[in-house]
C-alpha cells in the first residue's frame, strides 16, 4: 500500500498514537509533505516525559526540543523511580520553563528539593498562558514561611484556572494560606494536606472565584466562623473528620453547591437531618455522594437499628424527588471487644477505593430490589482480603475495573467471582500467607498474570525465602516492566538479595524484560551486576545492606559518599546516579 495516498488528517490522527520521538524518527526529512505535517503536529504538542528511557529523553532534549519548545502546550516532568533526576537533567540541557512560551498545562512530580520547587514555580510566573498546574507527590522540607512563599507564587499566576498540589513536609504539612488573591483560579485539589477552620477561611478569601474544591478537613475544636457565605463554590469533594456541627456550618456557608462528595469517619447524620439541611441550605444540590463510617448504638438490636437508619432515607425527598439510594453494611467484631461499626453509602458506589473488612453480618439498602447496585464499577483500587469476601453478603460484590490490586496468596475460590476481570489492572502487590498451604501459589499467580493483559508493575510484600526462586523460573508475563522487591520481607526482617539471587533475577523471564527495578541487596557488587547484566534496565532504585551513609552524613558538606563515588567509577558515564534526599538509604540510577 502506498502511504502517500492517505489524507493529511489521517496522518495527524496517527501521530496522536505515537511518541514525539517516533514521529520525528519515522517521518522527518522524508519529503516536503511530511515535513509540513510535522510542523502542523508541532503546533499543539503535549509532551509527557513520564516513564521515558534516558536514551530517548537525551535525544529529544538535544535534537528536537529546541526546535519546537515554543509550540508545546502540555509538559509532564517527573523525578520518580522510572525517571530519577529527570527534572535536574532537563534543566542541565539549558531549558527553563519560560522557554515554553505557550505552555498551558504543567505537571511536576516527585520533587524532593524545596530549592528546585521554588525555582520552577518562579519560572512559571513567566508563563502567561498557563492554566493548569499539578504538583504531585512532592516531599520537601519547608517551614511555614517557605510554604507561604511557595503558595503565593502559585496564587500569583495570572491565568491559572486549575491547580492540584500534593506537597508533604517531614515535620509538618502546611495547608495553603496565601496572602495573595487569585481571581483566575476556579478548581483546587489538595488531597493529602488536612486543614481546619481558620486556614480554610483564609484560602477561600484568597480564591474568590473558586468553583471546585477538594480537601481533607480535620479539626477537633467545635468552632467554625465563616464571615460570609461563599457563593462561588458549586462542587465540593470533602474528606471529613470533625464534629457534626462543624460539618453543618461548613455546608451552610456554601449555598450554591450543586455537587457534593463526602467521606466521613466517626460521624453520622440520618436521612431526616440531611433532608432538612439540604432543603434549607443547599437548594441547588443535584448530585450527592457520601460514605459515612460510624459506631452503632450497642443497646439496640442490630436489625432494629439498621431499619431505623434506612427508614430515614426512604422519604419522598430521597426516593422520588432525587432517586438517591443508600446501602448500609454492619460489621461485627468478636464479643470481647465489641468494636462494631457501620458503613453507610450512596448507590451506585462512586468512590475509587473500597475498604473491605471481615465480619459483615448485615446489609440492606433503600432500593426496591435487593439485586441492584452490587457491581462497584467506579472502584479502581482494592485490597483483597480472602476472609473479607466469604460471607453471603460480601461475596455478592463485583469489581470489574480494578487498576491497582493488593492481595495475599493463596486466594480463595471467591476471588475470581468478586473480581471477574483484570483487563484494566496495571499494578499488583502480592504477599504470601505462610500459615496456609502454599503449593497452589505458583499456578494462582500465573493465572492472575495471564488475565492481566495491561499489567506493568509487580510488587512483593512478605514472602518466605524458600518460595522466592519460583518467581524467577516459572512466572511469565510479557507486559510487566517494573519489579518492586523493596517491600519484600521474611518474618519481620527486610530480605536482601545476595549475589546468587541477583543472578537468578537477571536471567529470569521477568528480569530479562524488567525496565525499572526497586530492590535491596547485600553489597555493592550486586548493584554492579544488576546494571551490567540487565540489558533492558532503565532505572534502578537500590538499598545496600552494607551502606554506611546516614542522615548526619547528608547534613555535612564535607562528608564523602563512598558508595556513590564507587558506582560512578563502575557504571557508564552517561548514567545519572543520586542518593535520594527524602529516603536517605535509596540510591537511584537512571541508566539508559
Amino acid at each position: 500500500m502506498n502511504l502517500e495516498i492517505l489524507p493529511n488528517e489521517l496522518f495527524l490522527k496517527l501521530f496522536d498514537y505515537l511518541t514525539i520521538l517516533d514521529v520525528f524518527q519515522a517521518f522527518e526529512n522524508l519529503n516536503f509533505r511530511f515535513q509540513s505535517l510535522i510542523l502542523i503536529y508541532c503546533r499543539d504538542i503535549r509532551l509527557n516525559f513520564q516513564g521515558i528511557s534516558k536514551t530517548n529523553f537525551d535525544i529529544i532534549c538535544r535534537k528536537y526540543l529546541p526546535i519546537f519548545a515554543k509550540q508545546i502546550r502540555s509538559l509532564q516532568l517527573a523525578n520518580d523511580d522510572d525517571t530519577p533526576q529527570q527534572i535536574p537533567l532537563f534543566i542541565s540541557y539549558g531549558f527553563h520553563l519560560q522557554n515554553f512560551t505557550y505552555l498551558q498545562t504543567l505537571s511536576l512530580s516527585h520533587i524532593h528539593s524545596s530549592y528546585l520547587l521554588d525555582k520552577l514555580l518562579t519560572e512559571c510566573s513567566h508563563l502567561s498562558f498557563l492554566t493548569n498546574l499539578s504538583i504531585i507527590n512532592c516531599h520537601v522540607s519547608i517551614n511555614q514561611s517557605t510554604a507561604e512563599h511557595l503558595y503565593n507564587q502559585i496564587w500569583s499566576l495570572p491565568n491559572l484556572i486549575q491547580c492540584y498540589f500534593d506537597i508533604h513536609s517531614p515535620n509538618r504539612n502546611h495547608f495553603p494560606t496565601p496572602t495573595i488573591v487569585s481571581k483566575s483560579m476556579k478548581s483546587l485539589s489538595i488531597p493529602n494536606i488536612s486543614c481546619y477552620s481558620n486556614p480554610l477561611i483564609l484560602l477561600l478569601q484568597s480564591t474568590p472565584n473558586l468553583e471546585y474544591l477538594s480537601i481533607t478537613y480535620i479539626d477537633y475544636i467545635d468552632q467554625y466562623n465563616m464571615p460570609l457565605p461563599v457563593l462561588s463554590v458549586t462542587r465540593l469533594k470533602l474528606s471529613f473528620d470533625c464534629s457534626l456541627n462543624i460539618l453543618k456550618y461548613l455546608l451552610q456557608s456554601l449555598p450554591n453547591l450543586c455537587h457534593l462528595t463526602l467521606d466521613t469517619c466517626n460521624l453520622y447524620m440520618n436521612g431526616y437531618q440531611w433532608e432538612e439541611l439540604i432543603t434549607t441550605y443547599l437548594p441547588h444540590l443535584e448530585t450527592f455522594r457520601f460514605k459515612m463510617r460510624f459506631s452503632p448504638t450497642l443497646d439496640t438490636e442490630k436489625e432494629v437499628q439498621m431499619n431505623e437508619i434506612l427508614n430515614s432515607f426512604r422519604t419522598k425527598f430521597w426516593i422520588e424527588e432525587h432517586q438517591w439510594f443508600v446501602r448500609c453494611h454492619w460489621y461485627a467484631s468478636n464479643e470481647q471487644y465489641r468494636l462494631d461499626f457501620i458503613d453507610l453509602f450512596t448507590l451506585p458506589y462512586m468512590f475509587k477505593e473500597f475498604l473491605s473488612y471481615t465480619g459483615c453480618i448485615l446489609a440492606k439498602s433503600t432500593c426496591a430490589s435487593d439485586d441492584c447496585f452490587w457491581s462497584y464499577d467506579q472502584v479502581n483500587q482494592l485490597c483483597y482480603g480472602s476472609s473479607h469476601f466469604t460471607s453471603s453478603i460480601m461475596s455478592r460484590l463485583r469489581f470489574s475495573n480494578i487498576e491497582h490490586l493488593s492481595l495475599s496468596l493463596p486466594y480463595n475460590e471467591q476471588f475470581l467471582l468478586v473480581i471477574p476481570k483484570l483487563d484494566r489492572l496495571v499494578s499488583l502487590f502480592v504477599s504470601i500467607n505462610n500459615h496456609k498451604d502454599t503449593s497452589s501459589i505458583p499456578s494462582q499467580l500465573q493465572l492472575l498474570l495471564d488475565r492481566a493483559k495491561c499489567l506493568t508493575t509487580l510488587s512483593f510484600g512478605s514472602w518466605g525465602s524458600t518460595s522466592l526462586g519460583m518467581l524467577f523460573t516459572n512466572i511469565v508475563n510479557r507486559t510487566i516492566r517494573k519489579l518492586n522487591f523493596q517491600g519484600y520481607i521474611c518474618g519481620k526482617n527486610w530480605r536482601c538479595f545476595d549475589e546468587k539471587q541477583c543472578l537468578d533475577l537477571i536471567h529470569s523471564p521477568l528480569g530479562v524484560q524488567c525496565e525499572t527495578l526497586l530492590i535491596k541487596v547485600k553489597n555493592r557488587i550486586c548493584i554492579y551486576n544488576l546494571v551490567k547484566e540487565m540489558q533492558r534496565l532503565q532505572a534502578l532504585n537500590v538499598r545496600c545492606e552494607n551502606d554506611r551513609w546516614t542522615q548526619e552524613n547528608s547534613l555535612s558538606s564535607s562528608a564523602r559518599d563512598d558508595l556513590i563515588e564507587w558506582l560512578k567509577e563502575c557504571v557508564p558515564r552517561s548514567c545519572v546516579i543520586t542518593r535520594d534526599t527524602y529516603r536517605i538509604g535509596d540510591i537511584r540510577l537512571w541508566i539508559r
